[in-house]
């Protein structure tokens, strides 16, 4: 996890060089800037981060010149301005629970991770057979 000032500051260039000589970066997400916000009296951050995923070079193999990368943004994380949780309810207004009994967050992490699932077996990643 990355604030995205790191990723696009011209300054940092050498942290993206890097990252691409090491690894191959198999997804970046996106991540809303109230993911790390924390009630009051807590303080967390607002800063904006992305989740950076990345699989280091093998031996035998060298940086790409080319090639696909999964990429996403979160546009709901669950939390809103006060870093509170924001739960999924049903058409009654009614907070909908899990099988536990627990009131369920209301985010899109899920779907994303269900996208970068399909990604990874499309590009037949090694770890995902």
């Amino acid at each position: 996890v990355l604030p995205q000032g790191k990723f696009n500051n011209t300054s940092t260039e050498y942290i993206r060089e890097y990252l691409f000589k090491e690894a191959r970066i198999l997804a970046v997400v996106g991540l809303n800037s109230n993911t790390f916000k924390l009630p009051a009296p807590a303080r967390g951050t607002g800063t904006k981060t992305s989740i950076l995923f990345l699989q280091k070079w093998a031996k035998n193999e060298g940086p790409l010149e080319d090639y696909p990368i999964f990429m996403a943004t979160s546009q709901n994380t669950g939390k809103n301005n006060s870093g509170e949780y924001i739960y999924k309810k049903d058409g009654h207004g009614n907070y909908i629970e899990n099988v536990d009994g627990q009131k369920i967050v209301d985010h899109d992490l899920d779907e994303i991770a269900e996208g970068f699932v399909e990604f990874a077996k499309e590009q037949r990643f090694s770890f995902w057979r």
